[in-house]
């Protein structure tokens, strides 16, 4: 963690370093608690900031936690030598039959976003 010193924004006293913070999240009704997070806590209040690592962190959790609101499941074809999956049409209607996209890996997941 690096040495910023930072004022409590509920008090305005100057926070201390703390190895210790323990986050809470609800996330699709299910509470997550995220312990031995780095930030900074006001020794006055008790406020807590995590530092950039620690909210990263909580980022990549909580990202794993969520589902999409509709999931639809495709099988993967071959059209001209070539593997395919055909976009259902609502998710067509609902980007407006855009016709580029730019796509990419993330883990085992394929993520395209549609222009």
């Amino acid at each position: 963690m690096s040495e910023i010193e930072i004022r409590c924004a509920a008090c305005g006293t100057w926070t201390k370093e703390a190895k210790d913070i323990t986050f809470i999240a609800t996330v699709e009704a299910r509470e997550i608690v995220i312990t031995r997070l780095t930030g900074s806590r006001c020794q006055t209040c008790g406020e807590e900031y995590l530092d950039a690592e620690s909210s990263e962190k909580v980022e990549e959790i909580v990202k794993k936690f969520r589902k999409p609101a509709v999931v639809f499941k495709r099988k993967i074809t071959i059209s001209g030598g070539r593997r395919v999956i055909g976009i259902p049409e609502e998710i067509d209607r609902a980007l407006g039959k855009k016709e580029n996209a730019e796509i990419w890996l993330e883990g085992d997941k394929i993520v395209a976003e549609v222009y």
